[in-house]
């Protein structure tokens, strides 16, 4: 299994008031890893950059690897849905802004799929 790095993804600045992002630096094919999510790193991982999405591109499996629900295109936001994170690292709460048509409006604890 090839785990990619820093390389394959940059930061930007979101306009949309989600705060920053994570985005493609290259094309991903569906089911190509994307990242690994090391829980006891303490170093800044991809995950902490990914915005949550209602409708995803990424999704964690449950060996803690990020993987491409879909294809990706050079430039496309990395998202997956914080609420099915395999370890959730905080208990959600704020107004999703991720704009997709099966938005849910809001995301916290009680929030289901």
């Amino acid at each position: 299994m090839q785990l990619v790095h820093w390389k394959d993804f940059y930061v930007l600045e979101d306009r949309d008031l989600k705060g920053r992002g994570l985005f493609a630096a290259k094309n991903f094919a569906k089911g190509e890893s994307l990242y690994v999510f090391d829980y006891w790193s303490e170093e800044i991982m991809p995950m902490h950059l990914t915005n949550h999405s209602c409708d995803p591109n990424g999704r964690f499996d449950d060996r803690g690897m990020l993987i491409a629900l879909r294809d990706i295109e050079k430039g496309d936001e990395i998202t997956f849905n914080y609420l099915l994170h395999p370890i959730p690292a905080s208990p959600w709460n704020f107004e999703c802004r991720c704009n997709s048509q099966n938005c849910i409006g809001w995301i916290s604890v009680e929030s289901s799929y």
